[in-house]
């Protein structure tokens, strides 16, 4: 007589897999080794999320403004270094039909004199204070955290007034405060600056300084820090100049072209072939990708993460294989008697298969959590964008079934070479 399919399906749930039930077994064993894989696990998320954060940091300035292609110098390599080029490009480019606007954009790293907390403190004994502070300590003082004054680099940002090239919402944080910023030694200073630059103190503190110059702020924009600077302060093109000791309206960093709709490709052809070699054209694509190779290849930071992947997915699989090996020569005898009633290596080795697979994808939804929380943390502790996006998941997941295999397939060694006989 036939077994109807729903009786065969609760005698297997009553009586499970060999693998699922060593798993089971385990308890305090079990419990540790998933917990020990899910700390691998999380380690390659995190770096994972790291190496994504250097992916959006490095578009981050980008993102803020408005344009279609981007005219730079022939050895532009990244944001914070881009070389300059003859401003007179920009007014050959808007003669064009299908150019709306090409705005000047200039963006340089200067000193920036930051204050001290609190501002009536003794300093030397404010940078000993600051020194014993550990990570954790600067995060939960905030803004109150003991510094001295001190001097950092900043990215500077000098724009034509009456060509503003940034997108919402810096575009009307500019617009409210361009009355200030036409006045001499006035500048802005992003509101989503470390706090050593001082946007807490903005209307206390009276001794700023960009460079040589003695400025006031006026007001904040919105730029998101990043990996190439931990502050921005925004200026007038005249200001600009006077920080870096430049001609006025000479060169330019970046020349931002907005093109009519349904003509971007026409357009770069025809600015390509106009211009003489002094400029390169690029589309925000073109520019987007160019900066993320440069952080994420070409320099330590992106190098660093991309090794920290690599290494927590080495770690993963060791563990892994120490588990399944330390379970299989626990389990040597009960496997002896196996094979010694008939059963084949083959179906051992699957059971062992199995059960590396189910240590894996037990530990990686806790560690999916766990990630979640420690990437929340870190984007407030270091004001890092972490992202936990779903390539990076399936990456994971897909890493975690790879190595719980790749591991179960080294720890069948032992038992294949066994001898049922050798085993008591």
């Amino acid at each position: 007589m036939k077994i109807p399919s729903a009786l065969q399906f609760w005698l297997r749930f009553r009586t499970p897999p060999l693998a699922l039930q060593n798993v089971r077994h385990g308890r305090s064993k079990t419990a540790i080794a998933i917990a020990g894989i899910g700390f691998a696990v999380v380690m390659v998320i995190l770096q994972l999320g790291f190496l994504e954060a250097v992916k959006i940091a490095a578009s981050v300035n980008y993102d803020q403004l408005d344009f279609d292609l981007a005219l730079v110098s022939p050895q532009f390599e990244q944001f914070y270094d881009p070389g300059t080029i003859p401003l007179r490009r920009l007014i050959e480019v808007e003669g064009l039909s299908t150019v709306e606007a090409a705005r000047p954009l200039h963006a340089r790293m200067n000193v920036w004199r930051c204050p001290p907390y609190p501002l009536d403190g003794n300093w030397d004994r404010l940078e000993e204070e600051s020194s014993k502070l550990d990570a954790i300590s600067r995060w939960w003082l905030g803004s109150k955290r003991p510094r001295p004054l001190q001097r950092r680099e900043l990215l500077v940002l000098g724009i034509d007034l009456d060509k503003n090239p940034f997108r919402e919402p810096i575009r009307s944080e500019i617009e409210s405060n361009r009355a200030n910023l036409k006045l001499d030694g006035r500048v802005l200073l992003s509101n989503e600056s470390n706090l050593d630059f001082g946007w807490s103190l903005r209307e206390k503190f009276h001794g700023w300084e960009l460079g040589p110059l003695h400025v006031d702020v006026a007001g904040g924009f919105s730029l998101p820090r990043s990996f190439g600077a931990d502050a921005a302060v925004l200026c007038d093109d005249f200001q600009f100049a006077k920080a870096f000791g430049l001609m006025p309206r000479s060169d330019v960093e970046f020349g931002l072209v907005k093109v009519r709709p349904g003509t971007l490709d026409q357009t770069a052809e025809r600015i390509k072939a106009m211009l003489p070699a002094d400029v390169r054209v690029l589309t925000r694509d073109e520019i987007y990708h160019i900066e993320a190779d440069y952080w994420v290849n070409q320099t330590a930071t992106g190098r660093i993460f991309a090794f920290g992947v690599f290494v927590g997915m080495i770690v993963a699989a060791v563990v892994v294989y120490q588990v399944l090996s330390n379970d299989v020569r626990r389990r040597l005898p009960e496997y002896a008697t196996l094979k010694a009633m008939g059963y084949t290596d083959r179906f051992l080795g699957r059971t062992i298969l199995t059960q590396g697979l189910i240590y894996s994808l037990s530990a990686y939804i806790p560690a999916v959590i766990a990630s979640f929380f420690l990437y929340r943390g870190t984007e407030r502790l270091a004001n890092i964008p972490m992202r936990l996006t779903l390539p990076n998941l399936g990456i994971v997941l897909a890493l975690t079934v790879g190595f719980g295999f790749v591991s179960g397939l080294l720890a069948l060694r032992r038992l294949r070479s066994a001898d049922p006989a050798e085993l008591y």
